[in-house]
């Protein structure tokens, strides 16, 4: 998911999961919905930053064995060899591709945690509502 999406995303799940007064019934319908929807996307972005952890797990094993056999210096530690893949482009773009696919998940995570929790919101609100109408 590139940056202009994901902020769109963010915004949406704002407005969807905004709970109040003139929104709780409406919300309280689409409860399951919404969760399965951004359940959904979570799956397929955490599927994505998986890819992207297995990218770099496989490329720093190669760039480790290029780095430890095949250059024309003798590293003399793992602790050496680990800061030249570090220094490495193609493997400093798949770390940072990696750590912004990270807080996409991340992100996702907190609004299914929202959604859950949505469901006491809107049983607390109702609860309210009746004790403020002498029905408990």
């Amino acid at each position: 998911m590139d940056a202009n999406t994901f902020n769109k995303l963010k915004k949406l799940a704002e407005r969807e999961i905004k709970f109040n007064e003139e929104t709780a019934l409406d919300i309280s319908t689409r409860v399951p919905n919404l969760y399965q929807k951004y359940l959904d996307i979570y799956v397929n972005e955490l599927r994505l930053y998986k890819s992207h952890m297995t990218n770099i797990d496989k490329t720093y094993g190669e760039l480790y064995k290029k780095i430890k056999h095949h250059d024309n210096y003798e590293w003399g530690n793992k602790n050496e060899i680990e800061s030249q893949i570090n220094a490495h482009p193609d493997y400093h773009k798949l770390r940072v591709a990696a750590n912004e696919q990270e807080y996409i998940v991340k992100y996702l995570e907190g609004v299914l945690d929202n959604i859950k929790r949505l469901s006491f919101s809107i049983k607390n609100y109702i609860d309210i509502q009746k004790f403020r109408a002498g029905m408990f």
